[in-house]
């Protein structure tokens, strides 16, 4: 990673380095042409003025290629030097592409590698009005030697260098730096990762970072805690089954046992395979409820317009019997035409499991024992409020009822006592609950009583 960063650091650099030198470079090379012309026409209309006084010219040119430090030539039509400021091609006739456009009335300029050395040229025309007419009497060509310019274009590459080298050192450092705040986290998330798939559950990331990755780290610790809980919750499930399966299985066990020694009359017979039976069919009922709560969360609901009120009193229905059995009071005040969105089938389970929780659990040391069953319409929700006075729930065990453990059917519970045994049946109402995207909330005091309060979003 960081020889990527340095290499996307040093071709950016790079780049940008040949650009400036470009630009600088042809920056230099134009403001010399611009320069140069200048000295070219000044040179130009001094041979105009001066024609008959050759000396005079040869000085001023002298003059000015010294000024310039370029050499100057001025140029007739037939392409003769008759002024040279070096006095070496005097006579001599020279033919390039800028005399050529010069002697057509253009001015040019072009930039000449002569090997060990780049030499800049140009030439202008000079013309004559004579008459109210110009004519072209000849062409002024100037050479500047371009050392100059290539050294500051070298001085300067050097200076980019230096500046780029400290650069690309500093950016390295700072790149080492940012790499290492920003791969020490996922260090650390790659090996809570490990730790997990080893079977560490409950394995936390310290770290108390503000940005992104804090959050992350926040998001895997809750993630990890909430492995360990389900990892806990699943191993109670499996002693508590365990445990559960073990007794029907072990009575069943030893009425057969009974019933292989000795002579036995039919009547026995009878008796030891009704209780085999009823064990059987305790087992039954537990391995079914089990595989309900585990198939509810694969269910898909079928959503229907229906009227609450009408679900609720179905099952208000099914419950009296049952509750009469036990001694509870049903109190039920409904509120009629209801309507919302929900599977019939799943609310009346879910109501089913409430109230069979408030009959179950009632408090037996009070005399008088009820359930009370409300539904009324707020704007538009509805409210539905079922509160008891049974045992209810230590405060502290209100937030985890709906996962911690499981009920079981011979009247034993999770945990040391009787009073802290809520399980499977508020799983299912959760999950119920959840899959429609409805609210509920429960307050609960021990020896008080528990309500259960669903909100529900009706149909306007």
């Amino acid at each position: 990673m960081l020889i990527i960063y340095s290499l996307i650091i040093l071709l950016t650099f790079s780049a940008f380095s040949i650009i400036m030198l470009n630009n600088y470079r042809n920056t230099q090379i134009r403001n010399a042409e611009i320069r140069l012309f200048q000295t070219a026409n000044i040179v130009a209309d001094t041979y105009k003025g001066n024609r008959d006084e050759m000396i005079f010219t040869r000085m001023m040119v002298r003059s000015y290629g010294k000024q310039a430090n370029a050499r100057i030539l001025i140029i007739n039509t037939e392409r003769e030097v008759i002024v040279d400021n070096y006095n070496d091609y005097i006579g001599k006739k020279i033919n390039n592409e800028e005399i050529a456009n010069s002697l057509k009335g253009k001015s040019a300029s072009n930039v000449y590698d002569l090997g060990s050395k780049e030499v800049l040229q140009l030439s202008v025309p000079i013309i004559l009005n004579e008459f109210g007419r110009d004519k072209i009497i000849g062409a002024v060509l100037l050479s500047a030697d371009m050392s100059s310019i290539n050294s500051n274009v070298r001085g300067l590459r050097k200076d980019m260098i230096k500046i780029g080298s400290i650069g690309l050192l500093i950016s390295l450092m700072l790149t080492i730096f940012a790499t290492h705040n920003f791969t020490k986290p996922l260090k650390k998330l790659t090996l809570g990762v490990e730790k997990i798939s080893e079977g560490y559950l409950g394995y936390t990331i310290e770290g108390n970072r503000k940005d992104e990755f804090g959050k992350l780290i926040d998001t895997f610790n809750n993630m990890s805690s909430t492995l360990s809980n389900i990892e806990r919750n699943r191993k109670s499930f499996i002693n508590s089954i365990s445990h559960e399966l073990k007794t029907p299985l072990t009575s069943i066990k030893v009425l057969i046992e009974s019933l292989s020694i000795g002579n036995r009359n039919i009547d026995t017979y009878r008796e030891y395979l009704e209780d085999i039976y009823s064990e059987t069919e305790r087992m039954e009922k537990l391995v079914n409820y089990l595989m309900k709560s585990i198939k509810l969360e694969d269910t898909i609901l079928n959503i229907k317009e229906e009227d609450l009120s009408i679900i609720l009193s179905d099952t208000v229905k099914l419950i009296i019997p049952y509750a009469n059995r036990n001694n509870v009071d049903v109190h039920f005040r409904n509120t009629e035409n209801i309507r919302v969105r929900c599977d019939k089938d799943k609310v009346k389970e879910m109501i089913f499991n409430l109230l069979d929780n408030s009959i179950k659990y009632k408090d037996i040391c009070k005399e008088n024992n009820f359930v009370s069953i409300d539904l009324e319409k707020r704007n538009n929700t509805a409210i539905l409020k079922i509160k008891d006075n049974g045992i209810g729930m230590d405060e502290n065990n209100i937030d985890s009822i709906f996962n911690r453990g499981f009920r079981v059917f011979d009247g034993q519970f999770i945990g040391n006592s009787r009073i802290e045994g809520y399980g499977i049946g508020l799983s299912i109402v959760k999950s119920i609950i959840d899959k429609h995207g409805w609210h509920i909330s429960v307050k609960s005091t021990l020896g008080s009583g528990t309500t259960f309060t669903i909100e529900i979003p009706t149909i306007s």
